[in-house]
């Protein structure tokens, strides 16, 4: 029997754990997006186990689910927040984070924790190129192979990747890209240039998950985690995903406890939970990389991109936090407003 009907079957057979008489409970968690990281699953499980639902689809986004909790941080109106480190980094520094070290906090790798515990990683997710097969061989185009590729004029207008002043994913490959194009941690010229042309080339970002598009065949060419592109790819939809030839970015996602939140006991019981086999072994169903990598079964190995033939810049989460939002702005002038790279990251000081 497939891995993911069986483990449906595990789900249904738990069912008698809760009342069916009795009405779920909710717990109010920041950008669990149902269709992102498997969380549509992840939330049904636990709801099946505990009788609690994780809420999806509250401030979805990293950077929106941050503002809101500041804003809300004098009363504060969620449990808890999914997000990329550098944000749950910028989270802590504006102290809406509060200090918490979950069961299996041990095994989540040296540098993608807290030590004090306001956040740590889940799961790790490449940045790749998706491909819709049907819409570029009605153009008679064949993939693109790099990021070079999606600068060429066959490809204007074909592409879309979200937002990086909204999703988190996005935000890392922001600062990430750089690294890949030969960028060092005060010159940022190499990848802004390449997010500028790609613009210009008519491709978009988009603040909104990008993978149905490209399921559906409105967009024919994503930059996207490698994980919405197979989830889709499950689906039925006829895609592919492609490692860029000039390397990989990858972004690492994780939790946080709010400070001052809602339900803090139910908020500490379910990060427990995520980081134990049933929840880690979901992530990995949705094509992510969990922190467990036992949790990996060998059919999804089998089906994840091979990323070790190229480079894969580890990316230093603290310095990432520091210059986001200086970056987040320049990437606003420049490539949304048409800024000049050059004088508008010096300004920033993120020019050498």
């Amino acid at each position: 029997m497939h891995r993911r009907t069986l483990l449906r079957a595990a789900a249904v057979a738990t069912m008698a754990r809760v009342s069916p008489a009795a009405a779920e409970e909710l717990l109010p968690i920041y950008n669990l997006v149902g269709n992102f990281m498997n969380w549509r699953a992840i939330s049904d499980a636990y709801a099946v186990r505990t009788g609690i639902r994780p809420t999806l689809g509250l401030r979805s986004g990293s950077s929106p689910a941050l503002v809101a909790m500041r804003m809300e941080a004098s009363q504060p109106q969620a449990a808890g927040a999914y997000w990329s480190l550098d944000v749950a980094v910028e989270a802590k520094k504006a102290g809406v984070t509060a200090a918490y070290r979950p069961k299996g906090f041990d095994i989540v790798p040296e540098g993608l924790k807290d030590p004090e515990g306001h956040w740590w990683a889940m799961a790790t997710t490449n940045v790749v190129i998706g491909v819709n097969n049907e819409v570029l061989q009605r153009r008679n185009l064949a993939p693109p192979r790099s990021y070079a590729d999606l600068l060429k004029p066959e490809y204007h207008g074909l592409a879309a990747c979200m937002d990086p002043t909204w999703s988190g994913t996005a935000s890392v490959f922001l600062y990430g890209i750089n690294f890949v194009l030969g960028g060092t941690r005060t010159d940022f010229r190499p990848g802004m240039r390449w997010l500028k042309a790609y613009a210009e080339n008519g491709n978009q970002f988009r603040s909104e998950l990008v993978a149905p598009r490209l399921a559906t065949g409105d967009t024919a060419v994503t930059l996207d985690a490698e994980g919405n592109i197979l989830l889709s790819k499950d689906g039925g939809a006829p895609l592919s995903t492609v490692v860029p030839t000039e390397g990989v970015v990858s972004a690492a996602l994780g939790m946080s406890v709010a400070r001052n939140g809602v339900k803090p006991e139910r908020a500490r019981q379910f990060m427990d939970w995520l980081l134990g086999p049933e929840a880690q072994g979901l992530i990995a169903e949705g094509y992510f990389r969990p922190v467990r990598a036992d949790a990996v079964t060998r059919r999804i190995a089998s089906a994840m991109p091979d990323v070790s033939a190229v480079s894969r810049p580890a990316l230093d989460i603290q310095h990432q936090a520091e210059v986001l939002a200086p970056l987040k702005r320049a990437f606003v002038e420049i490539v949304t407003r048409g800024g000049d790279v050059e004088r508008v990251l010096r300004r920033h000081g993120l020019a050498g």
